[in-house]
């Protein structure tokens, strides 16, 4: 029986360049690796939670894993997408959504869509 949610893995063809981007740009903490700094980077915000996992694959001769949507949160919407900017990362517009969220939109160097929120109102208080 299931009984946990561990990783998800992203094999990508620029591993090295990609982990840099979560690591440094996104300033996304890295709890372990199973490799070394360019291959099994484990990223997350919390031990013994679902991590991100960037794994290098030529190195396992697999192919380059498909497109996947990334959600982060944040508390401050603007004050992150100023600090990305500074870094010269290219962000859609920021849209308020009546669900209570406040997002925006960006590509990692794999395509891989980033979608980093910051919950607005409580969505127990939209529902009434």
């Amino acid at each position: 029986m299931i009984t946990g949610f561990y990783c998800t893995n992203v094999f990508s063809e620029h591993a090295k360049e990609l982990i840099d981007f979560y690591r440094e740009v996104l300033e996304i903490p890295v709890i372990k690796t199973d490799a070394d700094d360019s291959n099994g980077v484990y990223f997350g915000f919390i031990e013994n939670a679902p991590t991100l996992c960037i794994w290098d694959c030529k190195v396992f001769d697999a192919q380059p894993t498909g497109y996947q949507s990334f959600v982060f949160q944040t508390d401050n919407l603007e004050l992150t997408m100023e600090s990305l900017k500074k870094k010269g990362v290219a962000l859609s517009e920021a849209v308020r959504y009546d669900w209570g969220t406040y997002e925006v939109r960006l590509n990692d160097l794999d395509g891989n869509e980033i979608v980093i929120m910051e919950i607005v109102q409580d969505f127990n208080d939209i529902k009434n």
